[in-house]
């Protein structure tokens, strides 16, 4: 399996000129594929809710971009960018790949209901270096601008990565105004062969794990976080008229505040994530938020706007194997008969006498779809109890984390010359003490 990872450094070089060529190279590469594009009408198959989960569905007639791929279009393509082109040539080859992965990206969303026919636009200044215009030496890269003539130089040796990624291959480049992002790669062996189930709700994750059993993801202080700016926002708003300029310096403030307090919260989560389960595959739920919002209150969306599990998933595959399953019915399929279940009073119960939470059960039909197994057929005796098997809490930095999935308990350990002393547990103090835990 191959790893991947991007990390970011600041740069001081000149590099406007190229900055500017290639956006324009790029936009014209994509008014080129996009003038060449052919479309064809086809009869699809669409659907609109009518509730309850209930959908309705009818064909009608869509019209299919085919981009032209040829390597004679490819290479007239080529020809046409290269004149007048000052710098490198591998550039205009790096710009015609950008230029298709833009338009496959556009595709696929105009597909999905989620783009208009409209020709995507570059917006924003950078370059993709390909790995012919570099040249490395241990940690020090040297780009090429114009053959012979011009040339950029990197030390990656100082950055707080550079142990991690000494001993990787680097990969493409991506250089901005006043940074650059580098891509290390290398080839691992996973040896694991377990699959655990992720069922993602609001405030957690419920993850099942044949060996552990049913562990909980507790998100609530993830969306305490987003709560409290969304509040502060949406005060600011409110009396923007005003001070218009004023509250604007304050509204970007508590907007970047944000950003950044969720994305630490993520990846630290996703750090811990990937230690606790070193030898696993993830298997997530495929879901789609535009379509859970259609049929939703306004509070609810407005709840549902602040899950981050898209960024959860992405976080981790750049550090476990990522797996995607249908998420249809997965919290209301009996995992014993395959029936329907009903909800009552937080649990869902069955007519073959089954009855579990229903975050567990959306966990472990979860896990039996990465297995590749209908989600029927399943003996009662193969479950695990369906009590959660401990409670995973997102920690500060360093810390020791242990779960004891027999007690329930989770105990946090704070790391050497930390102020914060109090261990977070499922289970009051003194229980812990009588376990022998603390």
């Amino acid at each position: 399996m191959k790893i991947v990872l991007t990390y970011r450094m600041t740069h001081d070089w000149n590099i406007n000129d190229l900055l500017t060529a290639y956006k324009k190279i790029l936009q014209q590469a994509i008014d080129e594929i996009w003038k060449n594009t052919t479309w064809k009408e086809k009869r699809v198959k669409h659907r609109y809710s009518i509730g309850n989960g209930k959908f309705k569905y009818y064909e009608t007639t869509r019209l299919i971009p085919y981009f032209p791929k040829t390597n004679e279009f490819k290479r007239e393509l080529r020809n046409k960018l290269l004149k007048g082109w000052p710098f490198a040539k591998h550039y205009v080859d790096s710009a015609i790949k950008t230029a298709y992965s833009i338009l496959e990206s556009w595709q696929k969303n105009y597909l999905r209901g989620r783009r208009k026919r409209r020709k995507p636009v570059v917006k924003r200044k950078f370059v993709r270096v390909k790995t012919t215009l570099m040249k490395v030496e241990g940690s020090k890269i040297r780009i090429t601008v114009k053959s012979r003539e011009e040339y950029l130089e990197l030390d990656y040796s100082g950055e707080w990565f550079y142990e991690r990624i000494k001993d990787w291959k680097v990969g493409e480049l991506v250089i901005r105004e006043k940074d650059v992002y580098l891509t290390f790669s290398k080839e691992v062996e996973f040896s694991g062969k377990i699959k655990i189930g992720i069922d993602s709700n609001l405030m957690s994750l419920d993850v099942y794990h044949p060996e552990r059993g049913w562990i909980k993801i507790d998100l609530s202080d993830l969306h305490r976080i987003a709560e409290t700016y969304d509040r502060i926002i949406d005060g600011l708003k409110s009396i923007q008229r005003k001070a218009p300029k004023r509250i604007s310096r304050l509204l970007k403030k508590y907007y970047s505040r944000r950003r950044h307090r969720i994305e630490d919260f993520l990846n630290k989560l996703a750090v811990q994530l990937s230690r606790e389960f070193p030898d696993a595959v993830f298997v997530f739920e495929d879901l789609n938020k535009l379509k859970m919002l259609e049929n939703g209150s306004r509070k609810f969306n407005r709840k549902l706007s602040r899950s981050t599990w898209s960024k959860i998933i992405q976080k981790l595959s750049y550090r476990v194997p990522i797996e995607f399953v249908d998420p249809a019915h997965t919290s209301s399929t009996c995992p014993r008969c395959g029936s329907r279940l009903e909800s009552r009073n937080g649990l869902v119960v069955c007519e073959c006498g089954f009855t579990a939470d229903r975050q567990f059960v959306g966990a472990f039909n979860v896990f039996v779809r990465g297995l590749g197994v209908a989600l029927s057929g399943v003996e009662a005796n193969d479950l695990l109890p369906d009590e959660p098997g401990g409670e995973l809490r997102l920690m500060k930095p360093k810390s020791v984390v242990r779960v004891d999935l027999g007690g329930r308990t989770f105990l946090h350990v704070p790391p050497k010359n930390s102020r914060r002393t109090d261990p977070i547990a499922t289970e009051s103090e003194a229980g812990c003490r009588d376990s022998g835990l603390w």
